[in-house]
């Protein structure tokens, strides 16, 4: 379990000494609330939180920029990503796809040796925490439920591209039931512990679709505002010869 960072005019001893570990409290501080989306990140005030230099913060800073956690302004400094309406609907759009072929998969294989028994540590270790409200340990049992999935179905790509996806950037916004939430894990747990291909990928793709109809009840001043769609190129022949 991640240790809490300490506030501003903690002992040194038990300040964070390394930009992974700054990386990892602020994606941990977005479930938690201590971050939201569109704050601000000066490099002095995170210098002081952590207790480190300049170069590892700004290292944290390039690493969560590259990452999509962060946006970096030339004038304004770094902040918290906030997407638009659209770019959450996007993001939601390709997880339904991937996390619907990851179930598929699973549920294919998981009558190899050993697979039955791994998915189903990761799914009880996700029902300790049906009764409780939301945590940053439940936050990562759900992870370890996903990532347990993508490892089973075998297919590598989808298993480095998966976890990528900046979806955090969107559950932030959302507060759905704890109830209603579990019932989907044990949807789709119950569908691959089963064999069952077709639900599988149904039962994923249905999560992720309700969530995206969530999504489209919060009111306009929670997304940042829509970009301006650019001038679209005319695709040539040469571009034909690129691709």
């Amino acid at each position: 379990m991640d240790k809490e960072n300490p506030e501003i005019g903690g002992k040194a001893e038990n300040r964070v000494s390394s930009s992974d570990q700054i990386v990892r409290d602020l994606v941990r501080g977005l479930y938690e609330g201590r971050y939201v989306a569109g704050q601000r990140l000066a490099e002095p005030d995170l210098m002081r939180r952590y207790g480190v230099g300049r170069s590892t913060v700004r290292e944290a800073i390039k690493r969560l920029a590259a990452e999509g956690v962060i946006t970096v302004h030339a004038y304004r400094g770094a902040q918290i990503r906030q997407l638009s309406r659209t770019e959450a609907r996007n993001i939601l759009l390709i997880l339904e796809l991937m996390i619907g072929l990851a179930c598929r998969l699973a549920a294919a294989n998981i009558g190899l040796p050993g697979r039955r028994a791994h998915f189903d540590q990761a799914y009880q270790a996700l029902l300790a925490f049906r009764n409780e409200r939301d945590s940053y340990e439940m936050v990562r049992a759900r992870n370890r439920f996903y990532r347990a999935i993508t490892q089973i179905g075998g297919n590598k790509e989808l298993d480095r591209i998966l976890p990528s996806i900046q979806v955090h950037l969107v559950r932030t916004h959302l507060k759905q039931s704890t109830e209603d939430r579990f019932a989907d894990y044990r949807a789709i747990a119950e569908a691959i512990l089963a064999g069952d291909e077709t639900g599988a990928e149904a039962a994923g793709r249905d999560h992720i679709r309700l969530t995206s109809q969530a999504l489209q009840q919060l009111p306009d001043h929670v997304f940042a505002p829509e970009e301006q769609p650019s001038a679209f190129a005319e695709f040539t022949s040469e571009d034909a010869e690129d691709a």
